[in-house]
């Protein structure tokens, strides 16, 4: 398993090592840290299912906000990933996991990063992070310039599930202009996450300017509607395109490999 490490160059042989497959860089696999898989019973289920779906690894990415889960730092996110891949080498189950993060963006979080660290996904220079207020404030600029001027690759997850406002279409292509990637989910594909996600994701899917899709995995019983978003774009979109943005794109963009 891959360790976090503050600017830690990706490691390529782990990536190497891994057969052609699925990776899902979004995940809560980990058991009892945030809203997803309550105990390490549901974590081996939800694998299980993932493997089943042709899913080869995992970057486990908890939340990291800490007025709402203040243990989560990156040194206990790598430990916990450590402790669930014992596990699944101890039930003879193959499935690569890797520590991460995914960091609340609020005003101030950029103090708080200075101080406990930035969480990196599988030890690459990319912080996954999210973004729920309504409003494009100021400050949410300043934490993406931040991570950029010191040699980070922000990452906005699932950006089609923000509150609608206006200036939203404007503003994303305004922070992807400057050097942020888009992550979306396929769940949002499905309707359940709202009529606004489910346009937003198809025209930022249709647009090109998503450059990774993932599951978000949370506990197994939502795998279905997850898999059911992923069907969905392979209908609407092409499985080269599914491909492209699960399969290759991270291996290029966070393992650093060629394919």
């Amino acid at each position: 398993m891959v360790e976090i490490s503050e600017h830690a160059e990706p490691d390529h042989s782990s990536g190497n090592q891994l057969p052609l497959g699925l990776i899902d860089i979004h995940s809560h696999l980990i058991p009892a840290i945030d809203d997803g898989c309550i105990d390490v019973t549901e974590s081996v289920e939800a694998i299980q299912l993932l493997i089943r779906a042709g899913y080869v690894g995992s970057i486990c990415t908890p939340h990291i906000w800490p007025q709402q889960f203040p243990r989560n730092t990156a040194p206990r996110i790598e430990e916990l990933t450590r402790e669930l891949d014992s596990r699944l080498d101890a039930d003879g189950i193959t499935y690569q996991l890797w520590s991460g993060g995914e960091v609340r963006l609020y005003e101030g979080i950029v103090d708080w990063l200075k101080v406990n660290g930035v969480p990196t996904l599988a030890c690459s220079p990319c912080v996954l992070t999210d973004l729920w207020d309504g409003g494009w404030n100021r400050w949410v600029i300043e934490v993406f310039e931040w991570l950029l001027a010191n040699h980070y690759q922000p990452i906005l997850a699932h950006p089609e599930r923000m509150p609608p406002s206006r200036g939203t279409w404007r503003m994303l292509q305004d922070v992807v202009q400057m050097g942020v990637w888009l992550q979306g989910n396929f769940r949002s594909f499905t309707g359940e996450e709202g009529y606004n996600a489910g346009q937003l994701v198809r025209q930022l899917v249709f647009e090109q300017q998503f450059k990774f899709m993932a599951l978000d995995t949370h506990r197994p019983g939502s795998l279905v509607g997850r898999f059911d978003g992923m069907q969905l774009m392979v209908e609407e979109c092409g499985q080269a395109v599914v491909d492209e943005l699960t399969m290759y794109a991270p291996r290029r963009h966070i393992f650093g490999m060629s394919q």
